[in-house]
């Protein structure tokens, strides 16, 4: 009886110390492979940048000066200047840690993310939309970017929201962008260009000149969008024409959407790519009726509207959805084909009326292409720090172009995807760098490089910053002043002030220049304008009348001037010569206002 009951128990006994002994062995591994995976450092950044600097026989220039730094920072993190209050107290910091507690304060607050919301809003929509549009819509979805960059969700799930966006805009504000294009090629064309860095617009007529890429491809990615219906609603009478007759023939409707679904399925067994004969008339009839009943809105748009109609107060809006039917053709050498969904060198989709399409193709783009989603991005955003990108322009990725330094590019590709595209965690390790702190003051040997970044780069302010810093120095819009004031009534000056110049820096292409060109117009709008005048001259609560009631000697109030708008102290020189002419007349100090934001030191970004 002892011997049957202990020979199972040393069997458990064994096979439970075997168990544990490869769980034990599973575990080591496991610590030791996450224990090898090392996260980028700023330092990693520098020494791959030095490296560089070696083969090219760069030296790097002088780090730059606590002014310049933070002048630079607080333009590239919240899209304007440090006031005199925020100079001098960086000024008066000794910490060894100041400039990494700057970088950690300016990306945890909220001028973050609605600076980088202006950024979005530049990149997506095109000046003379913007200038066409309506304040409240641009105020809304620069609200809902802002949020999203300032809760610093992921990168990737911002695009997912603006590729397969639908619905009322006023409640989904994302869906803005997709109603911007008219046909499903402008669609596909930014889109990539976008996103991805692929110039596949360059196919639509031909083959690619550089890449791998054939009509074909350009179409299979068009065909996305080919369903992408639009539905503008900004008049309150046009709005209730369309209400009135679809609330009476919900049936009609209904049994029209049907049919739509059904011949949306007979489109499933189509061979896909086969010739169409351009002489039948049969045919042409066929596809005549198929288009006529395309595009009726789904049953939830239909309870949408019905339910905006009987609200008292109505709002411009824009109605997005997909329809369930559409194909995408596209003619080659007189023979028009039918194309399927593709994936840029990749699958075809199939058709099937269930598929959203565009939700498919934004699944796709943030999930499975996620190296060339944070490739792109990464790329865009270096030049944003350092005025050139590692591949440019920024965003013509090409196979044969790897960059003036690929290994780094990838690294921080790498990066940006494995932290589930944490875009202030990137920003937090390329603004730490001893390589973006570097002075833009060259040496020799770096006088010519604008490619390795041994050296700071002079860059013209965007309209977005120029505007952001004016307002900024004036004092008109600091948060005391906001406090006193109706919030939508700023945003409406900020607006008409960004809009006048956003249009005044565009080139003849409505978009806008990536370098401060100069010209007469540019020229009088700073220096003759009426808003050069207002922000000037003294007014309750702006930056002179703030001057004039807290400061009385006539050097501080040189200094706070040159603080308020350059960043920086007057040099001995400038202190001279203006304390020769300075009295207590608020004249003089509008115009040494007036001449330090006109001045080129002021409007680049150094």
């Amino acid at each position: 009886m002892q011997e049957s009951f202990t020979k199972p128990l040393n069997t458990k006994l064994i096979f439970s110390v075997y168990f544990l002994f490869v769980v034990f062995i599973v575990l080591i591994l496991f610590m030791t492979a996450t224990g090898n995976e090392k996260n980028l450092s700023s330092n990693d950044i520098d020494r791959l940048l030095s490296q560089k600097w070696s083969e090219k026989n760069l030296s790097p220039s002088q780090q730059s000066t606590d002014e310049e730094f933070l002048r630079r920072v607080t333009l590239d993190l919240t899209g304007r200047i440090p006031t005199a209050v925020e100079v001098k107290s960086f000024l008066d910091d000794n910490s060894s840690t100041k400039r990494q507690k700057k970088i950690d304060e300016l990306l945890a607050s909220e001028e973050f993310g609605n600076y980088m919301a202006d950024v979005w809003l530049s990149i997506l929509f095109p000046s003379e939309q913007k200038t066409k549009g309506l304040p409240k819509t641009y105020a809304l979805i620069k609200y809902t970017f802002a949020d999203h960059f300032n809760q610093n969700k992921p990168f990737n799930k911002f695009v997912y929201n603006l590729v397969s966006a639908d619905g009322f805009v006023s409640t989904n504000p994302y869906a803005l962008y997709v109603s911007r294009f008219e046909t499903p090629e402008d669609a596909a064309g930014n889109v990539m260009k976008v996103f991805a860095g692929k110039q596949i617009q360059c196919a639509q007529c031909h083959k690619h000149p550089y890449e791998n890429i054939t009509q074909e491809d350009f179409y299979g990615v068009a065909a996305f969008f080919s369903r992408k219906k639009i539905l503008p609603l900004l008049q309150k009478d046009q709005a209730q024409k369309l209400t009135k007759p679809i609330t009476r023939m919900e049936k009609v409707i209904d049994k029209a959407r049907d049919m739509e679904m059904e011949m949306s399925e007979e489109m499933v067994n189509m061979q896909e790519h086969e010739k169409v004969k351009k002489n039948n008339d049969k045919s042409k009839n066929k596809n005549k009726n198929k288009k006529k009943y395309g595009g009726i809105p789904p049953q939830w748009a239909i309870d949408s509207l019905k339910q905006k109609m009987n609200n008292p107060t109505f709002t411009p809006d824009l109605l997005v959805w997909d329809a369930v039917n559409g194909q995408m053709e596209y003619e080659i050498k007189g023979v028009t084909k039918v194309q399927s969904p593709k994936y840029l060198n990749g699958a075809s989709v199939s058709s099937n009326a269930g598929i959203e399409r565009r939700k498919l193709f934004a699944e796709h783009l943030t999930t499975k292409e996620t190296n060339q989603l944070a490739k792109e991005f990464v790329n865009r955003f270096w030049k944003h720090f350092f005025g050139y990108g590692f591949v440019n322009p920024i965003d013509d990725f090409t196979g044969t172009d790897e960059g003036t330094n690929p290994e780094l590019l990838n690294m921080l590709t790498e990066e940006f995807a494995k932290s589930n595209f944490d875009v202030k965690n990137l920003f937090k390790l390329i603004t730490n760098t001893e390589t973006y702190q570097l002075s833009s003051t060259p040496n020799s040997s770096n006088k010519s490089d604008h490619e390795y970044f041994s050296r700071a780069v002079l860059r013209p302010m965007s309209p977005v910053q120029l505007c952001n810093s004016i307002l900024t120095a004036s004092g008109y819009f600091s948060l005391k002043n906001i406090k006193d004031k109706d919030g939508d009534e700023i945003q409406k000056i900020k607006y008409r002030i960004l809009k006048l110049f956003t249009y005044t820096f565009n080139d003849d292409e409505m978009n806008e220049t990536e370098d401060f060109s100069g010209t007469i117009t540019q020229a009088l709008l700073l220096m003759n304008s009426d808003l050069a005048e207002k922000v000037t001259e003294r007014k309750p609560g702006n930056s002179i009348a703030q001057m004039f009631n807290t400061i009385k000697e006539l050097s501080d109030r040189i200094d706070f001037l040159y603080l308020n708008t350059l960043s920086r102290l007057p040099s001995k020189e400038e202190k001279k010569n203006l304390l020769s002419k300075a009295n207590n007349d608020e004249a003089f100090y509008e115009n040494v206002q007036w001449a330090l934001l006109n001045s080129s030191e002021f409007i680049f970004n150094h």
